[in-house]
Formats: C-alpha cells, structure tokens, sequence
C-alpha cells in the first residue's frame, strides 16, 4: 500500500509547538500541495526493532521543518535521565538536488548511531527514486540501496554524498550506521 507524506499545516505545527514549548510558531498558512520544494521530516528505528516505518511529516519552508524538528528533538522531563532517555536526534537528511539542495527528508531517532543501526527498508512513495544527495549527523555514515530492503547497489556516505553518481535518483532503501 503507498502511503503519501502527510502534509502538516503551520497551524497544526503551531498546535504542537503550542503543546509542547513556548516558542514562537510559525504563522497560519493552509496546507500546501506536495511539491519538489517539500521539506519532511520523519522518526526511523533501528535495525529489528519490529516498529513499522512512520509516515513522513512535510512543510511549505525549511524553517518550519526546524521548528518541528526542534519540538521533536527537544529533551523533556526534568531530570537528566528523563532528558536524555526521551530527546530524539537528527541522523540524516537526503536532498532531491545534488549539493544538498532542493527538498529534503530528514530522519531523526531515539539516539546517536554510537552502537545503533537505524534503518528505512522502503521509501515512502514521495521520496523513492529523487534522492540526490545526502548528509548523516550525530556520529553515522548513511548507507544509500537502489532497491528495497537494503539491496541492489549500495553507495556508503562518509559522512556526507554531495552526489549519488549512479544512485543518483535510484535510491530505494536507506542505513544509517554507526561511523568507522
């Protein structure tokens, strides 16, 4: 079954924001039409932990991406235990333009790549075949599959790809591992 990123409104990001920080939200706009200028966001699991794969969340604008990914990635609780176990991180972000540019997903998840394996198995429809380039943050190297389920070619990103070469628009499947 193929499943559309969904596409969230500066309203309901304002409504999360509203919720869970006191930062400023972005102002009311209607939800725009997915478009090659998409800017999403979605969680990734690690490797085996059963989890199905969660819809990406897309904006009109790179800042309110930022807006939601610091919602998402912003500790909570008020000790430093409850911080450090609930806070997600950034792993990556795969662009449509080479030169990590164009629109871009970005995968965020429970904790660095120190020891994890985090892993997407099948694109979702919008993002497959379009990927032109990749960046991978908080200690991985993002590992790039032509097809599903971590097969076919493979171009291993070290950290970062500024171009696919011959994954360019062909990548189906993604890894991001722990670096070295």
């Amino acid at each position: 079954m193929k499943r559309a990123p969904a596409l969230v409104s500066a309203a309901a990001l304002a409504a999360v924001l509203s919720v869970t920080t006191t930062a400023a939200a972005p102002p009311n706009q209607e939800p725009a039409a997915p478009s090659a200028g998409e800017y999403c966001a979605v969680r990734i699991e690690p490797l085996a932990s059963g989890v199905d794969p969660a819809t990406p969340v897309c904006f009109r604008t790179p800042d309110e991406l930022r807006a939601y990914l610091a919602v998402v990635t912003a500790p909570r609780g008020t000790s430093a235990l409850a911080a450090a176990t609930t806070a997600s991180t950034v792993l990556g972000t795969v662009y449509k333009d080479a030169g990590y540019a164009g629109g871009s997903l970005s995968f965020y998840g429970s904790g660095s790549c120190a020891g994890v394996t985090f892993g997407f198995a099948a694109l979702d429809a919008g993002w497959r075949n379009v990927i032109s380039s990749a960046k991978a943050f908080a200690g991985c190297h993002v590992s790039l599959y032509s097809a599903p389920s971590y097969g076919g070619s493979q171009l291993l990103c070290t950290p970062n790809c500024a171009s696919l070469g011959a994954l360019n628009d062909r990548v189906l499947s993604l890894v991001f591992r722990p670096a070295g």
